[in-house]
């Protein structure tokens, strides 16, 4: 089982990014996973353009180290769109815009402006060193698990329901849909709909990046019968199109609820290979790190986030 770390920089300097990844190596891991985009907010030019990480460099230090590496592929979520005049956000099922009170700037999967920037998002990563892993997260439908409940009882799937959502849906069945009673009469091929957009997305991010490196989609916490009702990620095809798949195992309100990380990991178990799985887990002190450790076995690996955190815990 590989151990892995992520580890989120603010800038690239060479000798500091050495001198963590040594660290890293020393704390036990098997190897790290970085993003390929500088935080928004804190690019040197202020402008709205994606900046990259000088990330075959990094990749090529890790590996020089003896380190797996992974590099992070935010999608569907920027904040530098929101930004532009042209961007729309999505859409809820009332009709309403999304006004994002938080950090979080969900980009729907059918925005013209967001396939943009995912698509050079993949040219950008073509032509890099190629790491192990491309985790790619945020890979889904606008849903803002952090600050939802886990317990999902709508009937309704959440965002988005914009005007290209509607086109697109729209186009498939033959019928123009635009009316929410329209889109409950077509519930059930509304949520087809959702799930095959994703798995066409990922087919053709595999296509790109799936050379030499295996492709990872992050997960919501969420049980596996919930995810294709609320961000359209169907895992099992995930997995028979070669990918791996990554459980965010940690929420606020199931902090330190080790019996609940473990029954999200049953549930997967029953119809989920685990070398196929790569779940993802937040601790709080190194008791709860070594109580992780004994649940990772026969996975493909685990991941531990974040080094800046990591590296400051107790013991208690």
């Amino acid at each position: 089982m590989s151990l892995f770390i992520k580890y989120y920089p603010k800038f690239y300097k060479r000798e500091i990014f050495i001198d963590n990844l040594l660290k890293i190596k020393e704390a036990g891991f098997n190897g790290v996973f970085f993003p390929s985009m500088i935080p928004e907010g804190l690019s040197a030019t202020g402008s709205n353009r994606i900046e990259f990480f000088p990330v075959s460099r990094m990749v090529e230090l890790a590996k020089g180290l003896g380190l797996k590496t992974g590099v992070i592929l935010r999608w569907f979520h920027s904040s530098k769109l929101w930004s532009v005049d042209t961007f729309s956000p999505p859409v809820s099922f009332s009709g309403a815009s999304y006004n994002p009170d938080s950090w979080y700037h969900p980009v729907c999967p059918n925005n013209p402006s967001g396939l943009e920037y995912c698509d050079k998002l993949l040219r950008k990563m073509s032509k890099t060193t190629q790491p192990d892993y491309f985790y790619l997260v945020f890979f889904r439908f606008p849903f803002f698990w952090e600050k939802e409940e886990l317990d999902v009882q709508n009937r309704i799937p959440p965002f988005c329901y914009c005007p290209f959502c509607l086109a697109e849906f729209s186009s498939v069945v033959g019928e123009i849909i635009n009316s929410t009673s329209k889109i409950i009469e077509m519930m059930p091929e509304w949520l087809e709909w959702r799930t095959v957009t994703i798995m066409n997305l990922l087919i053709d991010a595999k296509e790109v990046l799936a050379k030499k490196s295996r492709v990872i989609v992050s997960l919501p916490p969420l049980s596996l019968i919930d995810l294709p009702f609320t961000t359209g990620q169907l895992p099992l095809a995930f997995t028979d199109e070669g990918c791996l798949v990554s459980p965010l195992l940690h929420h606020i309100s199931r902090r330190k609820n080790l019996l609940w990380v473990e029954d999200i990991l049953d549930q997967y178990r029953i119809d989920v290979k685990t070398n196929k799985m790569f779940p993802s887990f937040e601790v709080s002190n190194k008791k709860e790190f070594e109580k992780i450790l004994e649940l990772g076995n026969h996975f493909a690996g685990i991941i531990f986030s974040h080094w800046e955190t990591f590296n400051n815990l107790g013991t208690g």
